[in-house]
């Protein structure tokens, strides 16, 4: 009887230590989780990392565990653009480990996501690096992280490619304006490692908000502000009503305007938008000026209405020149999508990037439609059929994809 008992409590308390083992890794993931949504100045990544570093620990083949890990590395070692400069290599590569290991364990990661996926956050965080050395005028080490970068897995050939193509419809010395790491991170190694259109000024509008950002475009590039470095320095929010704003146009001989609002700040100019406005009023568009596919509205300072959509980019048209015909919309549509052999289908990321894409040709295949092109429509389906089957590229909506059907049916 005794030894019955004693087998049973060994039986309960094993069972008991089992639940209470994958409790303490719920329980760490959930609270390393938390640290993400909290206020910016309330985010402690020390302690984020040691809860993950236990989870990790308690369940070594859990691509979530090292994913998480690897972003609080990444956090712990710069929580925003503003400590790029104070990057620490090895924080660097604990982060990297993690997130080559999220690969490894499952080359297409389905887990929670904080922002980007593991292919992308190895480019961020590489680039971040590399982007630190540049500002320490350590073009070696530059360089190096760079190739590092690349070697473990980010800097993919799909953005490598869609970038090289932008970087190619951009005029001499031209001002490309960027947002988000696959673009920015993916423009500035071919322009270092490849040498590929270095002309071209690649200016990323997220990071003017920082301090050190304005400073690195004026020792390193052409471009120039309008106001001296004390005042750069000093800007926050400006109070702002909704306005036009005139800049010469060097190149015209004759002024532009255009209607400047605060869409995301209600009554402000971020530091951002008047360290982008002063580089407009500095140039006088002797540059002329792009903003790469995929670029939110809110930041583009207004000048969104008054661009000229070439599909990988946009430019601000000061020459005024016509949209493209559909002949020759359709032929670059073509050569944007073809991009996509290139494609890596574990990367959310690089699905999700081929949304801009085809939301762009669906614009043009409503228009076409309208217009009563039926050899355009069915065209144009016939490219979203070969190159982004829905089984591959779902849609966003469902709307969209009825639509589309709806379309094809009709041609």
């Amino acid at each position: 009887m005794r030894i019955t008992l004693f087998i049973l409590f060994i039986s309960i308390t094993t069972s008991f230590a089992q639940l209470v083992k994958q409790e303490s890794f719920e329980t760490l993931m959930t609270r390393g989780k938390a640290e993400f949504k909290k206020e910016f100045e309330e985010q402690n990544f020390t302690e984020a990392v040691a809860d993950f570093r236990k989870a990790v620990a308690l369940k070594p083949e859990n691509p979530e565990a090292h994913y998480f890990l690897g972003y609080a590395y990444s956090r712990l070692n710069a929580k925003d653009g503003s400590a790029i400069v104070d990057m620490n290599l090895d924080l660097n590569y604990r982060s990297s480990e993690e997130l080559e290991q999220v690969i490894q364990l499952t080359p297409k990661y389905t887990g929670e996501l904080v922002v980007l996926d593991p292919y992308s956050k190895l480019t961020a965080e590489w680039g971040s690096m590399a982007m630190c050395y540049a500002n320490r005028d350590k073009t070696d080490s530059m360089v190096w992280a760079f190739n590092e970068g690349k070697r473990r897995g980010g800097f993919s050939d799909f953005f490598l490619n869609v970038n090289r193509k932008i970087l190619s419809q951009c005029s001499k010395h031209a001002i490309l304006i960027s947002s988000g790491d696959n673009m920015t991170f993916s423009l500035w190694y071919l322009q270092t490692i490849q040498n590929y259109r270095p002309d071209v000024t690649v200016i990323d509008i997220s990071l003017l908000n920082t301090t050190w950002y304005p400073q690195f475009i004026r020792s390193k590039s052409h471009v120039a502000f309008d106001q001296p470095q004390a005042v750069i320095d000093t800007m926050e929010y400006l109070p702002w009503k909704d306005s036009s704003v005139t800049v010469r146009n060097k190149y015209a001989y004759k002024d532009f305007s255009w209607k400047v609002s605060t869409p995301v700040y209600d009554g402000y100019l971020q530091r951002s938008d008047q360290l982008f406005l002063s580089i407009l009023k500095a140039n006088e568009f002797e540059s002329d000026v792009y903003f790469t596919i995929g670029f939110s509205k809110d930041d583009q300072l207004g000048l969104k209405e008054c661009s000229l959509s070439k599909i990988l980019v946009s430019e601000v048209n000061t020459k005024g020149e016509k949209p493209y015909a559909f002949e020759t919309y359709l032929s670059e549509i073509t050569k944007a999508f073809e991009l996509t052999k290139s494609i890596n289908m574990n990367s959310q990321d690089q699905i999700y990037f081929v949304d801009n894409l085809r939301y762009d040709l669906i614009l043009h295949l409503e228009e076409q439609n309208e217009l009563g092109n039926k050899k355009g429509v069915k065209q144009l389906i016939k490219l979203l059929d070969t190159y982004t089957p829905e089984d591959q590229f779902p849609y966003w909506t469902a709307e969209i994809g009825n639509y589309v059907d709806y379309l094809r049916k009709q041609r």
